[in-house]
């Protein structure tokens, strides 16, 4: 009789890879795939645990997927998998029956064969899955056809690794990561200069106030920019200026000069951001670049009293590091700012979390700061995150409590530290520590943008 083979499975070392095999897992049926591990067949109480995956790995899989990492053949079961996957394979002509998964940086040649085989790499998991996707698509593993696929997944999950179904209905009063906009600045004036040359020199002249430059235009809140006599004695001012209401860029106009309505709406986000950073780098913040040019803005170590920040939450006050130690290296907290106006004006706060040897330098190797982060945050919960959050801003504050934003030479920006707070008759309880798995990264959109510079890297294995 044929054996029909639709099932993947994964292979991995329990309990030391559960995590990421309890992410990949619910990923691949999401898509629409057969998937087991002993995490979803081994419940407990099974009399017959290795006949039951000798079975499904031998007449059932069509895929045998090896997580590896430092502990994989460390596990004798793993080894026994391995084994009898390889014979599978032989005996039944399967090509690519098994794929390596790397997630540490484990050496190739780890076991007999192993070099010899594609290995997906697993440094950022979500661009791992992706290659893997590919992968099975390209090899025509099928999809299930029943439906309901991804209910039944969350239900096993659930079941599996929480103690309550973590939503519940109650009162509860959530912190946003808004930080609402009181006041826009009133004007946007655009100052146009003979060539490029002339714009970066005034740019250079006007280092506090926040000037973005596109061509020959100098965009800013300021109603004056500095003049300069160049070597030949000529005097270097503007040869035009056009004066954009900030008003108007929320009541969309046609016009088929520069600057047009999207022009005018992604130049007043590009000020706001500037200013905020002009105020954190003004605070002796330090900035590490991101995807996309983002920057994230942190501490170096000892910037205060052991690193910790008090600040005011309800009628009482907290007090929160925002720099550790974890194992031999120290983590930061980080925040990046994006400001948006709909639907409301405020500047939208993304959390990090980085890591130095000195105290100062991040680190160079994004996938190493991913496993990193990774192992740091799953031990991080809702009401940690937001308290680190609001001793950051609270950080940023002068004497009156407010954060000072430069607009001009003359007008600042005010900001409050805390963020935008909102009512809801739904909330939400977080797993005990013990219970707790992470199949769901924080960072896997902002890792996304990073999926061309993955595959141009190039890293020492």
């Amino acid at each position: 009789m044929e054996i029909t083979r639709t099932k993947i499975f994964i292979g991995h070392a329990n309990p030391q890879d559960n995590e990421f095999t309890a992410w990949l897992q619910s990923r691949l049926i999401n898509e629409g795939y057969e998937v087991e591990s002993d995490l979803s067949m081994l419940i407990g109480g099974e009399r017959d645990f290795w006949k039951n995956i000798q079975n499904t790995i031998g007449e059932e899989s069509i895929k045998y997927l090896l997580v590896l990492s430092n502990e994989t053949f460390e596990k004798d079961g793993v080894v026994d998998e391995w084994e009898f996957a390889k014979s599978i394979e032989k005996e039944n002509g399967l090509s690519d029956f098994i794929i390596p998964l790397r997630i540490d940086d484990v050496a190739y040649n780890t076991r007999i064969g192993l070099n010899k085989r594609n290995i997906i790499k697993f440094k950022i998991w979500s661009v791992g899955l992706k290659t893997l996707l590919r992968k099975l698509k390209k090899d025509s593993v099928p999809k299930a056809k029943t439906s309901g696929l991804s209910l039944s997944m969350n239900h096993w999950y659930r079941n599996r690794f929480t103690t309550s179904h973590g939503i519940e209905r109650k009162h509860e009063k959530f912190f946003s990561n808004w930080l609402r906009i009181e006041e826009l600045p009133n004007t946007l004036y655009f100052f146009e200069y003979k060539n490029d040359t002339q714009a970066k020199k005034i740019q250079e002249l006007e280092p506090n106030v926040p000037i973005i430059r596109h061509d020959d235009y100098l965009i800013t809140f300021q109603d004056k920019l500095e003049e300069f006599h160049d070597h030949f004695g000529l005097n270097v001012k503007p040869v035009n200026c056009i004066e954009i209401s900030t008003k108007s860029i929320f009541e969309k106009y046609e016009c088929q000069k520069f600057p047009q309505y999207q022009d005018a709406r992604r130049f007043l986000v590009r000020l706001l951001k500037e200013a905020f950073h002009k105020a954190l780098y003004k605070k002796g913040l330090l900035s590490y670049e991101l995807s996309g040019r983002t920057k994230g803005f942190y501490y170096a170590d000892g910037f205060s009293e052991n690193n910790k920040v008090i600040f005011p939450y309800g009628l009482k006050t907290k007090r929160r590091q925002l720099i550790g130690k974890q194992r031999e290296s120290i983590w930061h907290y980080a925040l990046s700012v994006q400001p948006i106006l709909f639907p409301y004006n405020c500047y939208s706060l993304k959390a990090h979390i980085f890591f130095s040897d000195d105290g100062e330098t991040i680190w160079d190797s994004k996938s190493k700061l991913h496993t990193a982060r990774r192992n740091k945050g799953k031990r991080m919960f809702n009401k940690e995150w937001r308290d680190l959050m609001l001793a950051f801003l609270f950080s940023l504050t002068s004497k009156d409590g407010k954060i000072h934003l430069p607009l001009t030479l003359e007008k600042e920006l005010l900001l409050s530290p805390t963020t935008m707070e909102f009512d809801c008759n739904f909330g939400y309880t977080d797993p005990i520590d013990n219970a707790r798995m992470i199949p769901i990264d924080d960072y896997e959109d902002a890792e996304y943008d990073l999926l061309d510079e993955y595959y141009n890297m190039e890293e020492d294995e």
